[in-house]
C-alpha cells in the first residue's frame, strides 16, 4: 500500500469570518437539484479526486 502526502497541512482551517458563509454555501450546493444526474455524478467524482477521497 502506498502512502500519500497530505494536500493541506494538518490543523489548517478556514479563517473564522469565512467559516459560516462557506459552510452555508457548501450546504446549498449539495442541496441543488438543477443539474442532471450525470453531470452531478461527474462533478462528485471530480471533487473526490481533487480532495483525495475514496469513492
Amino acid at each position: 500500500m502506498s502512502t500519500r502526502n497530505a494536500r493541506i497541512a494538518p490543523k489548517t482551517y478556514a479563517a473564522v469570518p469565512l467559516r459560516t458563509p462557506l459552510g452555508d454555501w457548501q450546504a446549498a450546493v449539495v442541496r441543488m437539484t438543477a443539474l442532471d444526474p450525470i453531470t452531478t455524478e461527474l462533478v462528485r467524482l471530480r471533487c473526490a479526486r481533487y480532495h483525495d477521497c475514496k469513492t
